[in-house]
């Protein structure tokens, strides 16, 4: 079954969901403490919230995941200061 625009609505509701891009950053933090975008399984497989995709299913692939996200890191753009934590 497709994901609608309502779907999407709905999971952003139920988890507090705004506009990522000027969230600041303790306020997204409580969101991926939430588990608003990914949870660990009864299997220990790392899952996407929303959409219940398994993404990785042990450690070795779980670190290839991180490689790519730390490759993602380093092209992306700085936090303006006033969404910082730091």
């Amino acid at each position: 079954m497709p994901i609608t625009q309502e779907d999407i609505r709905e999971h952003y509701d139920y988890y507090g969901i705004t506009q990522l891009d000027d969230l600041h950053t303790s306020e997204y933090r409580q969101l991926v403490n939430g588990y608003a975008f990914f949870f660990q399984d009864t299997g220990g497989c790392l899952r996407h919230t929303f959409s219940e995709e398994m993404l990785a299913t042990n450690k070795e692939q779980l670190d290839v995941l991180i490689e790519q996200l730390q490759a993602f890191r380093e092209i992306m753009n700085d936090v303006p200061d006033w969404m910082s934590e730091k």
